[in-house]
C-alpha cells in the first residue's frame, strides 16, 4: 500500500509540474495574441481564399467577354478619317492607330479593330487581314463604306477565315447628311441610291449598280427632298411593252381556245 501511494504522489507532483497549455485571453471577441502572429495568421486566412476567387473571377471575364465580343456593323461616308495598323491579336485584323471625322461620328474609336470592309466594287464585305489589300479596296469601293469592328482588341474572331459576306441592304435606309450631299441617281431596279464622290456621268459605260448588279442605264435621276426617281430608266418602256404584248397574246390564244 505504501509502494502505491508514493507512485500516486510522484503522478500527482509530475502533473502538477508539467507546463500548461497556453491559452490566450481574449477581450470583446479580439485575440491577445502577439501583433506579429496576428497579423501573420490573418495574412494567411485571407490571402489565400482571396487570390483563389479572384484569379476564377478574372478567368471567367476574359473567357466571356471573348465569347460575347460583338460584331458591330456601320456605313462610313469617305473620307472615312481612319488610321489603320495591323492588328498583332492572335486572331488578326487591323488595329484603329486613330479615329477623326466621319469614323468617329460612327462610333469608331482608337484602339478598336477592324475585321471586315467593302470590296472594291461595295457588294460585298471581305476579311481586314491585311493592312495594303483593305486600304485598296476600301479606297476603291463607292461611298458609303460598310466597316465591321469589335470594341478594342480581337480577342475571338479569327479574321483569317471569315468569309465573304453580302454587303448590308441599303434599300429604304435613311441617308446621311454627307450621302444626301453626293445623293443625285438612283437604281430603279433595287432603290439604292448613288452617293459616291464621283459625278455619275463620269462612271464608265460598263458600271453596275453595287447591290444589284443592274447596268449603269438603270439609274435615274434623284430628288433628295422627296426621296423619288425622276423619269424613266432606258428599257422600262421596252420592259412594260413587252408584258403588255405577252399579256395580249395569252388572251387572244384563250379566246380561240374557247372558240369553235
Amino acid at each position: 500500500m505504501a509502494a502505491i501511494a508514493s507512485q500516486r504522489t510522484v503522478m500527482t507532483t509530475r502533473a502538477q509540474m508539467a507546463p500548461k497549455a497556453f491559452s490566450a485571453p481574449s477581450v470583446r471577441g479580439v485575440s491577445a495574441l502577439p501583433a506579429v502572429n496576428q497579423v501573420a495568421a490573418r495574412s494567411v486566412v485571407a490571402k489565400a481564399p482571396a487570390r483563389g476567387r479572384l484569379t476564377t473571377v478574372s478567368v471567367s471575364a476574359k473567357q466571356a467577354a471573348a465569347k460575347n465580343q460583338q460584331q458591330i456593323t456601320v456605313d462610313v461616308d469617305k473620307p472615312l478619317g481612319l488610321q489603320l495598323e495591323q492588328s498583332n491579336a492572335p486572331g488578326g485584323g487591323l488595329r484603329v492607330k486613330s479615329a477623326t471625322g466621319n469614323a468617329a461620328k460612327a462610333g469608331i474609336k482608337t484602339g478598336d479593330t477592324i475585321i471586315m470592309t467593302s470590296s472594291f466594287f461595295g457588294d460585298e464585305l471581305w476579311a481586314a487581314d491585311k493592312l495594303s489589300f483593305t486600304n485598296s479596296a476600301v479606297q476603291a469601293a463607292p461611298s458609303p463604306i460598310a466597316i465591321v469592328y469589335v470594341k478594342g482588341e480581337n480577342t475571338s474572331i479569327n479574321v483569317k477565315r471569315l468569309g465573304k459576306r453580302a454587303a448590308p441592304a441599303r434599300f429604304g435606309r435613311k441617308l446621311t447628311e454627307g450621302q444626301k450631299a453626293n445623293a443625285t441617281h438612283i437604281c430603279v431596279d433595287c432603290g439604292y441610291v448613288y452617293t459616291d464622290s464621283i459625278p455619275f456621268e463620269d462612271r464608265p459605260d460598263n458600271y453596275r449598280c453595287p447591290q444589284c448588279q443592274a447596268p449603269k442605264r438603270r439609274f435615274v435621276d434623284y430628288d433628295v427632298r422627296s426621296g423619288q426617281a425622276k423619269g424613266m430608266a432606258e428599257g422600262t418602256i421596252g420592259t412594260a411593252a413587252t408584258v403588255i404584248g405577252g399579256l395580249v397574246g395569252i388572251a387572244v390564244l384563250a379566246y380561240l381556245a374557247n372558240s369553235i
